[in-house]
């Protein structure tokens, strides 16, 4: 399997859905499939989304958004985040 990164702890992320878990857990921002394209190289997050949530339990929150493309019009995408227990 191919590895994506490392944590803080030096420790490696071996999967796409690893990492992308490490990213929500460690930055607490969101994510759009844009974003993991252009930071990870990683196409198809909903998929990625499901296979955290199967082998965690965690369920990862979720909204469509509004974004406009390069050419100025609007589109619909969908925002990924990872709400922590009591928010």
């Amino acid at each position: 399997m191919a590895n994506y990164g490392y944590r803080a702890d030096g420790s490696e992320l071996r999967s796409q859905w690893e990492t992308i878990l490490y990213y929500l857990q460690s930055t607490g921002r969101t994510i759009t499939s844009w974003d993991a394209v252009k930071e990870f190289g990683f196409t198809r997050l909903s998929a990625i989304v499901k296979q955290i949530e199967e082998n965690t339990g965690i369920t990862l929150k979720r909204q469509d958004i509004c974004v406009e493309t390069r050419y100025g019009g609007h589109t619909w995408v969908t925002e990924y985040w990872l709400e922590e227990d009591g928010e």
